[in-house]
């Protein structure tokens, strides 16, 4: 097959994404945890070469659990309900086994972890009090001893108590309360965002609420991250980040449309959506068990992941299948294009198949890549040439902020040093 990415042509301006194709991506994903489960779910997975990729089976146990919830009374079809009930009925052993109860037992703080699909599950309509009882008690007993814990740790027991009662969600030091440095912020900020995200709107079932900043601020924020991440094709990542627009209820705009349909598209040419970890390769030298359980490994997250969203905008309502075109006075698109690196992200090819009012839409996206790729490289000329550009087509965005602040804080570093 060629490389180029297969990019269906046909797909009407303006008409929303159809709701079973929605439903097919959903139940794919939750076929695949049911295989997850089955493989994984009593062992995990153990990396001989790169041991950070290994894990415990509370991994997937947790995420299939995750899936399953959003994925639950998504949508009124009935074969949805009964991919999530095969799902749930993989997980009762599983999340209440005497192995995950002992760790509970040894190691309370571990408990949150346990805590999450078992909270799950009951709201599945699978209880158990004895295991309620242990778990609570468990969890109450970490809380009580001193803990170094990130912002978003703090949140997830927060969360986790809340499903036992009232437990409101401190957001405070969190990327919900104030920006990322989009310059500077690791991967792992980006996911602190999109986890936090999933605590206070209970996986997209409910409105987010309690922000510590107002909702359009945090969306900055998000289509900016967005817009990095499809350009790396981390879409793991970028799929996390998409959720946002259901998360907070707000409609998708014309970036976070586009990016739904590129993470489609590559789903649909590669079968499922990749990510970065899986060496081919070495896949292709391994025994034919050892090379499955490898590829189901590597591979299951970035796949739950586009189910995730897709249960996510069959809930609160569908992207479009092309973005929207908005009045543009200056046609600076084709000029901040000009300033992206064109070598770099499957997403190039889905744009070469709209036409000029599409991408002129997408000029806060394109501003963002190319800001982004000029300072990246270094390329300290070309990030004012951006800056230009993308303010005479009055994209100010908190890339192009901190981008202003970073090229004025090196202008006074060389004075200084001069």
């Amino acid at each position: 097959m060629s490389d180029v990415l297969l990019v269906s042509q046909a797909a009407p301006l303006g008409v929303a994404w159809p709701h079973d194709d929605l439903e097919d991506r959903v139940v794919r994903a939750l076929g695949l945890a049911v295989t997850v489960l089955d493989e994984l779910g009593e062992t995990g997975f153990t990396d001989r070469e790169r041991q950070a990729l290994g894990f415990g089976p509370d991994k997937p146990i947790a995420e299939s659990a995750m899936l399953a919830y959003t994925a639950a009374n998504a949508t009124t079809g009935r074969r949805l309900a009964s991919a999530v009930d095969e799902v749930v009925e993989r997980l009762v052993p599983l999340c209440r086994s005497p192995r995950a109860l002992a760790d509970a037992a040894l190691r309370p703080y571990r408990a949150f972890k346990y805590a999450i699909p078992h909270t799950l599950l009951t709201a599945l309509g699978r209880p158990d009090e004895r295991v309620d009882d242990f778990l609570l008690g468990q969890c109450a007993a970490a809380q009580g001893v001193a803990a170094d814990l990130p912002p978003v740790a703090r949140m997830e027991r927060q969360w986790v108590m809340g499903r036992y009662g009232p437990a409101p969600l401190d957001v405070r030091g969190t990327a919900l309360e104030r920006p990322l440095d989009l310059l500077t912020a690791e991967r792992e900020d980006a996911y602190a965002l999109t986890h936090a995200l999933f605590y206070v709107s209970d996986f997209a079932r409910r409105s987010a609420r309690s922000l510590g900043r107002p909702r359009v601020s945090v969306l900055d924020d998000v289509r900016a991250l967005v817009a990095r991440y499809l350009r790396l094709e981390d879409y793991d990542l970028s799929g996390e980040l998409l959720m946002a627009w259901p998360e907070l209820r707000a409609g998708w705009d014309p970036v976070s449309s586009f990016g739904f349909r590129v993470l489609a598209d590559v789903e649909d040419r590669v079968g499922l959506l990749p990510c970065g970890n899986l060496d081919q390769r070495r896949a292709a030298s391994m025994e034919e068990t050892e090379a499955r359980r490898y590829t189901l490994a590597t591979a299951y997250h970035t796949a739950f992941v586009m189910g995730f969203a897709c249960a996510a905008a069959l809930r609160v309502g569908p992207p479009s299948q092309r973005p929207a075109p908005v009045a543009q006075r200056h046609p600076v698109w084709a000029e901040l294009y000009e300033l992206v690196d064109h070598g770099r992200g499957h997403w190039q090819s889905v744009f070469a198949t709209l036409d000029d009012d599409e991408r002129a839409s997408l000029t806060p996206m394109l501003a963002d890549m190319a800001t982004l790729d000029a300072l990246e490289s270094r390329d300290y000329r070309r990030a004012v040439a951006v800056l230009e550009t993308a303010a005479r087509g009055g994209v100010e965005g908190p890339l192009q902020r901190r981008s202003r602040d970073m090229l004025g804080a090196l202008r006074r570093a060389q004075e200084l040093s001069s």
